[in-house]
This record gives C-alpha cells, sequence and structure tokens, in this order.
C-alpha cells in the first residue's frame, strides 16, 4: 500500500491551486450573518458547493431532533430553520465513518463603530480576510472543504468514509453536535475546527458558564444608608471570584497549558447593576466562565465557586439574610485529553513534518464541541487556522496562508490516519 505522507506533496499542490478560490468562498461566507440561531443564512452556500461536485449532503434541521426537544432545545431561537449541514466527500459506502466537525454559527457584534471594516463586510486586504466569524469558525469550514477538495484531487481511497459536519449553535449551547450524535453515534474519530494556530490539540479545558444575581433596595440617592447597594454587594463577590480565579490558575496546571499563564481561566464577561443614577441599585448580576481541568469534574468546579460565594456573603448581614443566586447556564463542558501516541495525534505530527513544518502539540484552554465528542466516548483533537485571541473580537480576521496552511496539513493528517486505520490502530 503506497503511505501517506510521499503524497503530501500532491495535496499541497491540490490546495494551492485553489486558493483563491478558497478565500473568495470564505469572504463570501463571512458576508453572511450567520449569527447563532440564524445559521440558515448560509446554507444554500454549503450545500452548493457540495452539489457542484456531485458529493452527497445532508440537512440535520434541529427542530426535528431529540435533544431539539428537550427544555433546552425548546429555548433556543428558530429551530425549524436551523440545521447541521453534512457533506460528504463523495457518498458514504459503509466503511467507519471519521468527521471533521466545523460550525458555522458566530457570535454577535457588539461594538460596531470600532471596526475599521464592515463587520461582515469580509474585506480581503494585507493578506487577511476581516470580519465577524473570519477566524471563528468560517475559515476552519473553508479549510476543511478544500481538504476533501485535495483528497479528490488526488485520487485518494481512505480507508474510512469521510465528512464535514459544519455545526449550528455551537456559540450557544452546543446542541449542534450533540444532535450529530443521533444521526453518527459510531465514528472512529472526529477533527474538531477551531483556531489553534495550527498546532493539533489532543488536551483541553472544560468550561462552565454561570451568573450571580444579588438583590438589594432602592431608595432614593440623597439618603443611600436607608438602602442596600445591590451593586456594592456584587463587586465584593466579584474580588472574590477572580481571588478564585488566581488560586485555580497556580493549582490547576496541565503540561500542555505551560505555554499560558493559566489553563482554567476565570473570567467574568458581563457585569449588570442598578437602573436609575438616583436610586441606589436593588438589583445587579455578573456573568462568566470558569474553567475545567482535564480529569476534574464538573461538580467540583460548581462546588469551588459556590462554596466561594458562601464565604464572601458570610461577612455581610444583609446577603446573610438575602444570599446572592448562582445560576449555571449550561450543563458544562467537560475538560478531556487524547494519548499522545493515538494514531489521530501522530498523524498530525507526521502531516506537520511532511508539509515542512514543526511539529506542534498544546492544550487549548477554551471550551468548544470536542468535549461533547470525548464525553461519547470518540477519540477527537482540536485544530484549525488562525488565533484564538483574534476571535470574539473588534477587527476579527484570519491570515490568508494560514487558511491555506490548514488545509494542506488536514488533508495530510487524514491521509496519514487512514494508513493507519488500515494498519489496523486505533485512533
Amino acid at each position: 500500500m503506497t503511505t501517506a505522507l510521499p503524497r503530501t506533496t500532491d495535496l499541497a499542490a491540490s490546495v494551492s491551486a485553489h486558493r483563491e478560490e478558497a478565500l473568495d468562498l470564505l469572504s463570501g461566507l463571512v458576508r453572511l450573518p450567520t449569527v447563532s440561531g440564524h445559521e440558515d443564512l448560509a446554507s444554500d452556500a454549503f450545500t452548493g458547493w457540495f452539489r457542484e461536485r456531485g458529493w452527497a449532503v445532508e440537512h440535520q434541521v434541529l427542530a426535528d431532533t431529540v435533544v431539539g426537544g428537550t427544555e433546552r432545545g425548546r429555548a433556543e431561537p428558530r429551530m425549524d430553520e436551523r440545521a447541521n449541514i453534512t457533506g460528504w466527500l463523495g457518498s458514504p459506502s459503509g466503511k467507519p465513518i471519521v468527521t471533521i466537525n466545523a460550525h458555522y454559527d458566530v457570535v454577535p457584534v457588539m461594538y460596531e463603530k470600532d471596526w475599521t471594516d464592515p463587520p461582515f463586510g469580509g474585506v480581503r486586504r494585507d493578506g487577511a480576510v476581516f470580519g465577524r466569524g473570519s477566524v471563528d469558525n468560517k475559515a476552519g469550514c473553508v479549510a476543511a472543504l478544500y481538504a476533501l477538495q485535495a483528497l479528490a484531487d488526488a485520487g485518494v481511497e481512505l480507508a474510512f468514509d469521510l465528512a464535514v459536519e459544519l455545526i449550528a449553535g455551537e456559540e450557544t449551547t452546543g446542541l449542534g453536535t450533540i444532535a450529530s450524535l443521533e444521526a453518527r453515534p459510531d465514528r472512529l474519530a472526529t477533527v474538531v475546527m477551531e483556531p489553534t494556530t495550527g498546532a493539533v490539540v489532543p488536551a483541553n479545558s472544560g468550561v462552565l458558564f454561570f451568573t450571580v444575581e444579588v438583590a438589594g433596595r432602592d431608595v432614593h440617592t440623597s439618603q443611600p444608608w436607608r438602602g442596600e447597594d445591590a451593586l456594592a454587594k456584587l463587586v465584593s463577590l466579584y474580588l472574590a471570584v477572580n481571588e478564585l480565579g488566581a488560586r485555580r490558575a497556580e493549582t490547576h496546571r496541565h503540561p500542555l497549558m505551560a505555554h499560558v499563564p493559566t489553563s482554567v481561566p476565570l473570567v467574568v464577561g458581563v457585569l449588570n447593576g442598578g437602573g436609575w443614577r438616583a436610586a441606589v441599585p436593588a438589583h445587579a448580576s455578573m456573568s462568566g466562565r470558569i474553567g475545567v481541568l482535564p480529569g476534574e469534574s464538573l461538580q467540583e468546579v460548581r462546588d469551588a465557586l459556590t462554596e466561594t460565594l458562601r464565604a464572601a456573603a458570610a461577612s455581610d448581614p444583609w446577603l446573610v439574610e438575602h444570599p446572592p443566586v448562582l445560576r449555571w447556564d449550561n450543563d458544562g463542558s467537560i475538560g478531556w485529553e487524547l494519548p499522545l501516541e493515538s494514531a489521530l495525534v501522530t498523524s498530525f505530527t507526521a502531516a506537520q513534518q511532511a508539509s515542512g513544518l514543526p511539529a506542534r502539540v498544546e492544550g487549548l484552554t477554551a471550551g468548544c464541541d470536542a468535549g461533547v465528542l470525548r464525553g461519547a466516548g470518540i477519540p477527537a483533537v482540536v485544530f484549525g487556522p488562525g488565533d484564538l485571541s483574534r476571535a470574539h473580537s473588534v477587527d476579527e480576521y484570519v491570515l490568508e496562508d494560514e487558511v491555506i496552511e490548514a488545509s494542506a496539513v488536514l488533508a495530510a493528517a487524514l491521509l496519514a490516519l487512514s494508513d493507519a486505520v488500515a494498519r489496523g490502530e486505533a485512533a
């Protein structure tokens, strides 16, 4: 059997030949404002891409899934219009399945006036594509599509059926990937596309989202001593939560995340308080995220935050009588890891080296849908073009060369994985 790596040059040549086509597609996708809830705006673009090649493509409407019928699913907007789109390399043949998971929903634009270009302009300049969703995660979607194109152009016959799962709802609830497991529960492995600056990620912190609400008592601000300032009380809790994050940064470390200050980031992203400048705030809240170390239970993390809030409130008689309310805003994504010697990891490092790049294996501190897959027992890694720090930000962008490089490495890694599977190695 011909081994995968000598054909890496053929795969890279295909990706290079389709460079402008791929980047034009990326620019066009960014122009579609697929904020979570409106993913259907890109449905025709993705479906058409597969149909132009005569490849099988399927739609999984979220409202028609088991998870779509749950309380959480029913709370999501426009479930009848939103769908996971699964496109195949050719058509499924009955072989074992490997999938590439790439979400195509994006986060909202919060500060449009701060953007240099229109957030959904898809502007190409200075060797980059700019716009909301460019790096997170439409670059990953395009890299996956043109990895399939490269494998097809090379005439490769894989040891497995290969599909790209274009996922809805990742940025909010993760329902899309949960639903995809209803359609394809048995699979050899999944590559989750997220911006990793081209590193392969076999270890990922999980995440819990939370909200803390505090009640006070409003009075006229000329006599604040007659009231109870909910915002001031919330600030004391905020400081305690930040201290918890600092302690966990020291005590909860993972070796593959040694390049970053913390393996388990804890950040409060939203603070709200009061409603009128001449009234003592009667209500205040904060919402944020807390990281979960691989191997750490979600309940342990919940307990740590609960106890932090209890201890901080204990010194305030008002909060003892009116304790802060802690709400968990998601079920939680577990931290996870895959053995470094697994075929899924070594296929990527071999592909990196065969592409003339250093083998890069790193951990990731962002929660993503790989946690859902690992929780279901499926081997998974995270990989993709671009720097995660550019995601969810003003003037979000991805470098064009990053997209092309990632597509070529992904194609080579899938070919190397095919050889490993043919040899009987487990992903």
